[in-house]
């Protein structure tokens, strides 16, 4: 083993991908029952998203990276490194609260274009950690 759980990169990112779920899952209960109260459904894409990518998805990167470190015990895993990890979070980050606030944005002034861009980043992320995780399967 490589010392404390606290000294693993892949484990620290793991845990913050499972706080980030826990955050999504309370942002997307509440705005789900905000719905529901106001009998307004007009959010169903932020709803939708916010659980099922921001919760479940964050949640599956989180186990992704749980995964990987315990390999990573057992020696180096060429072509997954702590920095591509790093770059994944940050990438998944940034990508669904742009995506997320993008599809808040008027439709008509391409302002809600934004959202598409950042819907990339958030695929990017998604095809970083399929990489990954296919490195990791090796």
């Amino acid at each position: 083993m490589s010392g404390p759980a606290g000294g693993d990169p892949f484990r620290r990112i793991a845990r913050r991908y499972f706080r980030v779920a826990l955050v999504y899952l309370v942002l997307g209960l509440l705005l789900g029952a905000g719905m529901m109260w106001f009998g307004n459904d007009n959010f169903q894409f932020l709803h939708g998203h916010t659980l099922l990518v921001g919760t479940v998805l964050f949640a599956a990167y989180g186990a992704g990276f749980r995964w990987i470190a315990g390999r990573a015990d057992a020696g180096p895993l060429p072509g997954v490194t702590p920095a591509l990890a790093g770059a994944q979070f940050y990438l998944a980050n940034v990508g669904l609260p742009g995506m997320l606030a993008g599809s808040m944005l008027p439709v008509g002034l391409g302002l809600d274009r934004i959202g598409v861009l950042f819907g990339f980043i958030e695929a990017a992320a998604g095809i970083l950690f399929a990489v990954l995780l296919s490195r990791a399967l090796k």
